[in-house]
């Protein structure tokens, strides 16, 4: 299993095209060969898929804007991007609430569009994968939200993220090993509890049980695992970066 930097959690520092340039060479600097790019600015795709290629990352995955998702004309043009960047999953940071409200009735109408886009890029040769948060673990008729994705969108991969399914009251090696096979990339991420509130922490500091946790990553064969942080940070989110890497090259 591949370790990667999600650099969503670099956000603050990709805004420019000279800040995403200096944050991948920082990540590189750290020592990741892995990134999923998410929460850029405006970048032109040669002038990134240069720098990839420059400094030998391998990107494993993207979040792409749900607009340029829904659109089939805008999808061609994605497909194109992460053709080349080398990139073959395109990836779904989170369902747009103001177009498919949290309900049953939301999430049927969600999933017949996510149906529409697995078809297109299958065609494309390449994977469409969905990044979930905490919400997609309520009930409705008695059925996870979440797992009615699972069951009724059979082409769909998954971009598991382990803070928020366990934030949902969920078991992440649970759905680990329920997705065998339709998780290329996972998200690494802790959960800590300060003062009666939930944290993200880096990895190794929080509640989760990483033994566990990589070991059905391991049983399950997933290729990468991402270390991101969506909140805000307690210290400099480069050297989070570099706590969590550490933690993972002596337990991985």
């Amino acid at each position: 299993m591949k370790i990667g930097a999600q650099l969503y959690s670099a956000r603050d520092y990709t805004k420019t095209p000279a800040d995403i340039e200096d944050t991948l060479r920082k990540v590189k600097a750290i020592g990741f060969e892995v990134i999923q790019i998410s929460g850029f600015g405006p970048c032109d795709v040669d002038l990134l898929a240069g720098w990839v290629k420059e400094l030998g990352l391998d990107v494993c995955v993207t979040h792409t804007p749900w607009a340029r998702l829904a659109d089939p004309a805008e999808l061609k043009k994605v497909v194109a991007e992460h053709r080349k960047i080398g990139c073959t999953q395109i990836g779904l940071g989170c369902r747009p609430v103001d177009v498919f409200p949290n309900s049953y009735e939301g999430y049927t109408r969600f999933i017949k569009k996510i149906h529409e886009i697995c078809r297109q890029v299958k065609a494309e040769g390449m994977t469409f994968g969905y990044h979930n948060h905490d919400f997609e673990f309520q009930k409705w008729n008695g059925q996870l939200a979440f797992d009615r994705i699972i069951e009724e969108c059979p082409d769909l991969q998954f971009i598991l993220d382990t803070f928020w399914v366990h934030s949902g009251g969920a078991n992440p090696v649970k759905y680990i090993k329920k997705l065998a096979g339709r998780i290329k990339v996972i998200h690494f991420k802790d959960y800590r509890i300060k003062n009666h509130v939930r944290q993200f922490a880096e990895i190794g500091e929080g509640n989760l049980d990483w033994a566990e946790i990589i070991a059905a990553c391991k049983e399950t064969s997933v290729p990468y695992a991402v270390i991101e942080q969506d909140g805000d940070f307690l210290i400099d989110p480069f050297e989070s970066f570099g706590l969590s890497l550490k933690f993972l090259q002596e337990n991985v």
